[in-house]
């Protein structure tokens, strides 16, 4: 692609990446509650819709991922995942037998892994390398602003209207996520590049056009020790906050989800801009650092206040944590055409850790009190910060760190 991007395909992207990963997830947590309050349903069969939904999931995520490197017009498929999401949810919500709601939350699952590595193959297409880093910042910063705009008007619709008024509120924000990835013109994303199949600079690291090395390896294994210590967290403290305010426990905890979503702005908003100019490395290094003071920390707070004014250090990690992991996917990937399919393995990886992350808390909290279960989630961060610190090497060329985002990003074609 030799011209800048129109203004309107990078006014739709912007709109994609506030609606989009909002919608893939459905309704969410909010299942679950409809699930045992309107459908009274047991522990065991609300559980076993959530297992199987989660295990479909990570089952699909690498394939998802192969699959948007390997087709063309890849706002198209998020446009048709979110329709089929869409669909699943309509059926839920007018037949919620446990059948309905197990194939439905299964496909909303399945359908959910190709938004996010569509989404970034979309960015990189648009707007190139150079200006790579800038979008994928942007893109984290509107998503978060989504996030809590998603979840005040889903917790409002759903006291206002019922529960089941919840899956149509999804619907209808369906709308505008099909709506923007349809505007995204073809010819303002070049299908080469989306995939990362793009011929390597003369800078960057040797054999970063293999995508199964070494170095990748170490990235998403970090990534799987960050979410095994960082899940479980905010679920401790709801619980924790829970057993002090009874009824406000709900409030104290929506509040902790805005309060982190509102940190995540300006820090994947500032990531963004800075690492242009910056090795990755060292900013990646203090996302990691956060997490196990983060842990302690909990250890030190009682009061429901204290406890959720921490929730400021999960904002400052989620902001640096997803900019520069798709980045770091991103250089090692570089001209291997695998750029998806690695973000699919590491979506797996965050969500094998997220998962585990819980089990594992749930069992240690149930047996030796939260205090312990804060202090083994620190001491898998402190693991997760030792490994990235001594194995992961820099994977940006010398060359690249003063480049500057394009004009892609500021000026557009009409």
């Amino acid at each position: 692609m030799t011209t800048a991007p129109s203004r309107r395909s990078l006014r739709a992207l912007d709109a994609l990446a506030f609606f989009a990963p909002d919608i893939q997830g459905g309704v969410g947590p909010f299942l679950v509650v409809f699930m045992a309050g309107t459908l009274a349903w047991d522990p065991q069969r609300i559980g076993s819709v959530m297992f199987v939904s989660a295990l479909v999931g990570l089952a699909v995520q690498a394939p998802a991922g192969a699959l948007i490197d390997s087709v063309r017009r890849k706002p198209r498929w998020i446009a048709g995942a979110v329709a089929l999401i869409a669909l699943c949810l309509v059926a839920m919500a007018q037949w919620p037998l446990y059948g309905t709601i197990l194939a439905g939350q299964s496909l909303i699952g399945a359908a959910g892994t190709l938004v996010a590595p569509a989404l970034a193959a979309t960015s990189l297409g648009m707007v190139g390398r150079a200006g790579l880093d800038a979008r994928i910042g942007r893109n984290a910063a509107i998503t978060a602003a989504g996030t809590v705009l998603w979840a005040l008007g889903t917790g409002w619709v759903g006291h206002a209207f019922g529960p089941r008024a919840m899956f149509f509120y999804a619907v209808a924000m369906a709308l505008p996520t099909i709506a923007a990835a349809l505007l995204i013109r073809d010819r303002d994303v070049d299908p080469r590049l989306a995939r990362g199949a793009d011929a390597p600079s003369e800078d960057a690291a040797p054999g970063t056009v293999r995508w199964h090395d070494r170095r990748l390896v170490v990235l998403l294994a970090c990534a799987f020790l960050f979410h095994l210590a960082n899940a479980a967290m905010l679920t401790l403290v709801a619980q924790k906050v829970g057993s002090r305010t009874g009824a406000a426990a709900t409030l104290w905890l929506s509040a902790g989800v805005i309060v982190t979503q509102l940190v995540t702005i300006p820090i994947a908003m500032a990531v963004g801009r800075w690492a242009p100019r910056l090795a990755r490395k060292p900013v990646f290094l203090v996302g990691f650092a956060v997490l196990p003071v983060r842990g302690l920390l909990y250890l030190l707070a009682d009061s429901p206040a204290a406890l959720l004014a921490l929730q400021v250090l999960d904002g400052i990690g989620a902001g640096i944590f997803g900019v520069m992991l798709t980045l770091m996917i991103g250089d090692l990937t570089r001209g291997s055409g695998h750029f998806n399919f690695a973000l699919g393995l590491g979506a797996a990886c965050v969500g094998l850790g997220a998962a585990l992350s819980n089990l594992l808390a749930g069992s240690i909290a149930h047996a030796a009190g939260y205090g312990s279960a804060f202090v083994v989630l620190a001491a898998i961060a402190a693991a997760a910060l030792a490994l990235f610190a001594l194995a992961m090497p820099e994977t940006r060329g010398r060359d690249a760190r003063t480049a500057h985002a394009p004009a892609a990003l500021t000026t557009a074609a009409p």
